[in-house]
């Protein structure tokens, strides 16, 4: 289950890169305070390192907790539940995050 929703991370994210980078060829803005600081100070080779970046640390949050359940520490269980519920979270916010991009795109 875990590899599933850490897939799915990377390719949301995947999409969010596409989607961002097609709409600033045509002359759009980005609109998240962070990602468009990123992109003005790297550009987009530094927006998809940090995107990959944080599908790599998530993924890692994963397996560790998971490897931590598995040698039965205390409180393992609940780390890895509510870090999957994370990945979870984010994996669903930015997919509603990409579809409101590729609209936004269909009006440039």
């Amino acid at each position: 289950m875990s590899l599933i929703w850490i897939g799915l991370l990377g390719a949301i994210q995947s999409t969010d890169i596409i989607t961002t980078a097609i709409g600033r060829a045509r002359g759009a803005v980005e609109a998240m305070p962070v990602s468009a600081a990123v992109i003005d100070e790297g550009g987009m080779m530094l927006f998809v390192f940090v995107k990959l970046a944080l599908v790599l640390a998530g993924a890692a949050a994963v397996f560790l907790t998971l490897r931590w359940v598995r040698t039965d520490r205390p409180g393992a269980v609940g780390l890895y539940v509510f870090t999957l519920a994370a990945i979870r979270g984010s994996t669903v916010a930015l997919a509603l995050v990409s579809l409101h991009n590729a609209f936004l795109l269909k009006s440039l």
